[in-house]
């Protein structure tokens, strides 16, 4: 494919996604216009926005998203760090492997929402708790996806090193990591954006001080539906957005990656 097709394709998916978002807003604020469905419940685009003006000025809406990315950050990088450890561990040793990857996989069928009791017994209700239930999503991809890379790398990269007489560290760092960094990446894709996606459950299912999450619930407990449904837009807005930008992040390494060979 060459650079004007790939360029047309992507004007046309771009084209494709807005003409059926198009369609649903047009639809929504005929809704609100002829009064088809209760404002209370369904409140138009009009409305929408003066609310997200109103707690953009306030400084609101600025504090939740702060203090939901906060904990994102502090949950994925633990839950990140801990599962890219334990995927190359278990990658690297059969043995590690044997002893680690059943227990791995029996606690990975527990629904998430299933360990939020257990955490807030170990945990409590505050903070802590919920960077361990974000730390618990983000682990599981990291793990799997890490594991998978190393156990993909081609044996020739292996016997490459073993002739050289590599030491494990310098293995891993010039052959291991380079060669499992695609999977590697596609982990932190995949474990940021459960780790968005679990932070609002989080921020609801134990007192939150703070956070888009307790802005929704809050808003809920009032019946502010128009506060409600500027969160939920403003949540898709921000894990589309970590999506790319670590997809943009995925490529860029991966270029390097295929222009240094």
């Amino acid at each position: 494919m060459n650079y004007l097709d790939y360029v047309s394709r992507k004007i046309s998916d771009v084209y494709s996604k807005s003409i059926v978002l198009l369609i649903i807003f047009a639809a929504w604020w005929l809704v609100g216009a002829y009064k088809l469905a209760d404002p209370t419940i369904l409140p138009p685009p009009s409305k929408i926005l003066r609310t997200l003006l109103e707690l953009a000025k306030e400084g609101d809406l600025v504090f939740h998203i702060k203090m939901s990315i906060l904990r994102v950050i502090k949950g994925f990088l633990i839950g990140g760090t801990l599962g890219f450890v334990l995927g190359i561990l278990m990658g690297l040793s059969k043995t590690a492997e044997k002893l680690v990857g059943p227990l791995f996989h029996a606690v990975r069928q527990v629904p998430l929402l299933g360990w939020m009791p257990l955490i807030v017994l170990w945990c409590g209700i505050g903070e802590t708790s919920k960077v361990v239930f974000i730390a618990i999503g983000a682990l599981y991809p990291m793990v799997l996806n890490t594991f998978e890379g190393v156990r993909g790398i081609s044996r020739e990269y292996l016997e490459v090193a073993r002739v050289f007489e590599f030491k494990q560290l310098k293995l891993i760092t010039t052959i291991i990591l380079p060669a499992a960094l695609p999977n590697i990446l596609t982990g932190v894709r995949f474990s940021l954006t459960i780790s968005w996606m679990l932070v609002v459950g989080a921020e609801i299912f134990s007192v939150s001080a703070g956070g888009l999450g307790d802005m929704i619930w809050s808003a809920r407990d009032t019946f502010r539906m128009d506060i409600v449904i500027v969160g939920l837009i403003i949540i898709t807005l921000i894990g589309i957005t970590l999506s790319k930008s670590v997809k943009l992040l995925e490529t860029y390494f991966l270029q390097w990656r295929k222009t240094s060979h």
